[in-house]
């Protein structure tokens, strides 16, 4: 049971990321919410690494170089989709939406890495992505497009991506070092991003207002090591299994943080994504 404890604390960390990235937005816009975030993430991550591995105690193989670029190029364009997402819906409907990447990260995780979740794992993760669907229903029990969905599904498909690729990445790397060189990676990948399209990241007046995406980026930060720490011990698809239950701790957090009130059938689908989880760990 030991071995489930970071992919539960990953589970918490990236459940609240959408709620406080949310507030972050509204507070300082999102271009500036996501790149302090991604700041305060590397900084943590700079600061742990020197002192868990000491100096000269960072390695990368050249081998990986190529799908490192890759990988950081996927995961950045990922983040940067979200947030956008996150910037036109509410925080609520995005979080519980995005969970489909679970599915296909478990469906890749089994054809190409050889991964085997058992029968109530599987049915448990396609029980919380379709109460995740639900959840993302207006209130005539019907789908609208939205201007988020488009920016949302392509973000799906990067985190697809990313999340079955990250296991050849801790398996050379370790969990700590992986977590590190990726989003150190994507962090600069997203400010020279919108750098380059002219953004304004200067610091807000008064510097309190990044308060919200300093706390997004310490979220990211403990998500990133404890995915990665999950990943090694229990392996990619049961991981991202366990990580599909998000939308449970997100929900909860946008109502009493943003006022994001759902009715009674949504609250019913979080129920069901909380036996979503029993199930996996069954």
């Amino acid at each position: 049971m030991l071995e489930f404890l970071p992919a539960l604390g990953s589970l918490i960390s990236y459940g609240s990321m959408g709620t406080v990235s949310k507030k972050a937005i509204n507070a300082i816009g999102r271009h500036r919410a996501i790149a302090y975030s991604y700041i305060v993430l590397v900084a943590l991550l700079l600061t742990i690494s020197a002192l868990a591995l000491g100096p000269g105690g960072l390695y990368f193989p050249e081998a990986l170089l190529p799908a490192y670029a890759l990988q950081i190029a996927v995961g950045a364009l990922g983040s940067i989709l979200a947030y956008k997402a996150l910037h036109y819906g509410k925080a609520s409907i995005i979080g519980p939406v995005s969970q489909i990447s679970g599915v296909i990260v478990l469906a890749a995780s089994i054809v190409f890495l050889s991964e085997t979740p058992g029968v109530f794992q599987i049915a448990g993760a396609l029980l919380i992505v379709g109460s995740a669907l639900v959840v993302a229903m207006d209130g005539s029990g019907r789908f609208r497009v939205e201007p988020w969905m488009p920016f949302l599904a392509l973000s799906i498909l990067c985190r697809a991506y990313y999340y079955t690729s990250i296991k050849s990445f801790v398996s050379a790397l370790g969990p700590l070092q992986a977590s590190l060189f990726l989003e150190a990676g994507i962090a600069m990948f997203i400010i020279l991003f919108h750098m380059l399209r002219g953004k304004d990241l200067s610091l807000p007046k008064p510097a309190r207002m990044a308060a919200p995406a300093a706390g997004a980026g310490c979220l990211l930060f403990a998500g990133s090591v404890l995915y990665s720490t999950s990943v090694g011990s229990i392996g990619a698809g049961l991981t991202s299994a366990i990580y599909s239950g998000t939308p449970i701790v997100n929900t909860v957090l946008a109502y009493f943080l943003l006022g994001e009130k759902l009715d009674r059938m949504k609250y019913a689908a979080i129920a069901l994504m909380v036996l979503g989880l029993i199930m996996i760990f069954i």
